[in-house]
């Protein structure tokens, strides 16, 4: 089942199970008392959930991309020693911090699970179990139907028969990601991680190809929301603090009120932290920002298009506002105009000459900013110069933002022409609850080009702070290492750095409970990043400042004297 929708009840959410148990074609997981997925087939007509009357809300699941780039460039690479700052902590004699007591999530794209940097002195794993989403050789997690559950004694006896079989990392950007934050350094001691003996969960994400540009792989929201749901559960059974880091993003985003992590309200709970990448979209062209004076002021935006399969673009309006669209084809055809309409409406058509189909929808208002949605979808989309006409309906404010997907899915080439930079957060990392992480690069002692701007707008500076994240070398698959740049691998690196402020707090009795947040770390994290004096801070590029793992451990210090 390759289409999955995310859906939320009218009221008790297990009336709603009961009516999705009808239907034959349908498969669900219920993720929390405010939120279920639902899986699909390709020929599923969406506009059939419409019927369901228990269902108040339903949206397509989006695709995500990885926030972490492989470089390959070990010999120039920094250590996450250097980039993190642990040697204060591990040649400290008055601290002995490395984590203990904390479980990292990893939602990428899996583990090398025989790598000797995940391996304890005693030949067992850290990992306490791995999802992968994408076999069904065995036993799925409880409450969800796919994919495979490896439990640390299964890990252990493949660990001990030398099989390294179970499950692969075949992108190797999950194995970084794990590396960075907790790895032995076993094999090259001086390449460990951040937090040594914290240990690891590990989802290997549903992998989708094609969807945009042939070659790519992308994952899917709903496979990441039942992700989430699954270290949740792993969570509630032990007692070790959580941290969950978030390696991949949806789209970028300009403004957001809540988003469907916000559902688990688990996550708002003392010992468990979220961290996410503010998102690789500094530099690529993919936001466009504009203004209309009013109902008149029809606006073209122009879209280079390389060689894609697909593509798709979405415009959001800034409060009451609303702007019909329609788009115009290299050859110069027309769409449909998509207007609002209070009922549910997809919009289908096709470009002849192009031979291109389209799919335009305009949601109004949209349940995670509470302002207008218009998404078109393009197949079969052609290269060329395609134009978006924007037709104001109802202006109040007249700022809008167009985004395409995250580049790393799309050509090089696809690209607004006058494109902006600012407000390219990833969609995830956009609220108060997460900890957004954008990335830094130490070789030039400045952001990383690539690293997402702020501001989310009408809300708050994001990213709250920023950490290196270029040419860290890590843990890589087939037992090798390797470099990787972006926000990603700096979230990984903070995602250390809060597992030994975790066990610190915890040698304060006292003062554990109340500072096992997400929002208590994040303040701290703020207070001890380090400012250059020639900025202002916060900014929309690097927040707060630099991760100081030093800094952040005085101030904590000091206020707990």
């Amino acid at each position: 089942m390759s289409k999955s929708y995310l859906a939320i009840p009218k009221g008790n959410i297990f009336k709603m199970e009961q009516d999705l148990k009808k239907y034959e074609t349908m498969k669900y997981v219920i993720l929390n008392d405010q939120l279920a997925v639902i899986y699909v087939n390709d020929d599923f007509e969406e506009k059939n959930l419409n019927s369901i009357k228990t269902i108040a809300w339903w949206q397509r699941s989006a695709p995500m991309s990885t926030l972490i780039e492989i470089t390959n460039n070990v010999k120039q690479g920094q250590s996450v020693t250097i980039a993190a700052g642990t040697d204060y902590v591990y040649t400290n004699p008055y601290l002995t911090l490395s984590g203990k007591k904390n479980t990292i999530v990893i939602i990428d794209s899996g583990i090398d699970y025989s790598h000797p940097d995940f391996i304890n002195e005693d030949g067992t794993s850290k990992i306490i179990a791995i999802w992968d989403q994408n076999l069904e050789t065995g036993k799925s997690p409880e409450g969800i139907f796919f994919g495979t559950e490896f439990k640390r004694d299964e890990i252990n006896k493949a660990l001990k028969n030398k099989d390294d079989s179970l499950t692969k990392d075949t992108i190797g950007t999950g194995t970084i990601a794990a590396g960075i934050c907790s790895g032995y350094g076993n094999k090259i001691p001086e390449f460990k991680g951040v937090a040594i003996d914290s240990e690891l969960l590990i989802i290997k994400l549903k992998e989708y190809k094609d969807t945009y540009r042939e070659g790519k792989i992308n994952y899917q929201q709903s496979d990441f929301l039942a992700a989430i749901k699954y270290a949740i559960d792993i969570w509630k059974k032990q007692d070790n603090q959580m941290i969950i880091n978030l390696t991949v993003g949806l789209r970028s985003s300009a403004i957001m009120l809540a988003t469907f992590l916000d559902s688990f309200s688990d996550l708002k709970q003392s010992g468990i932290i979220v961290v996410g990448g503010a998102g690789n979209e500094g530099n690529t062209d993919i936001h466009y920002e504009g203004n209309v004076k009013g109902i008149n002021d029809n606006q073209d935006i122009i879209i280079q298009v390389g060689e894609q399969i697909n593509l798709d673009i979405v415009l959001c309006t800034t409060g009451p506002d609303k702007i019909s669209a329609s788009l115009i084809s290299p050859s110069g055809e027309l769409s449909y105009i998509i207007q609002y309409s209070p009922e549910y409406y997809l919009y289908r058509g096709r470009f002849n000459i192009e031979d291109t189909k389209y799919e335009m929808r305009f949601v109004y208002p949209w349940l995670e900013t509470g302002n207008q949605e218009l998404v078109i979808n393009l197949i079969d989309i052609k290269p060329g110069i395609w134009t978006l006409r924007i037709l104001p309906e109802y202006i109040v404010n007249g700022d809008y933002d167009i985004y395409l997907p995250n580049k790393n899915l799309i050509s090089t080439e696809t690209r607004f022409i006058d494109p902006n930079s600012s407000s390219t957060i990833t969609l995830c990392a956009t609220t108060e609850n997460i900890i957004t992480i954008g990335c830094y690069n130490d070789k030039t002692d400045s952001i990383w080009i690539g690293s997402s701007k702020g501001p989310v707008k009408n809300r708050m500076i994001k990213p709250d702070i920023v950490a290196p994240g270029v040419d860290i070398i890590a843990p890589f698959k087939n037992k090798s290492y390797n470099t990787a740049t972006g926000t990603g691998v700096s979230t990984s690196v903070v995602c250390g750095v809060i597992s030994l402020l975790l066990e610190y707090f915890k040698t304060q009795s006292f003062y554990s409970k109340i500072s096992l947040f997400t929002e208590t770390i994040k303040t701290y994290l703020m207070l001890g990043a380090s400012k250059k004096d020639i900025y202002i801070y916060p900014n929309i590029s690097s927040g707060y400042g630099k991760l100081d793992l030093k800094q952040t451990i005085i101030q904590i210090a000091n206020n707990l004297e």
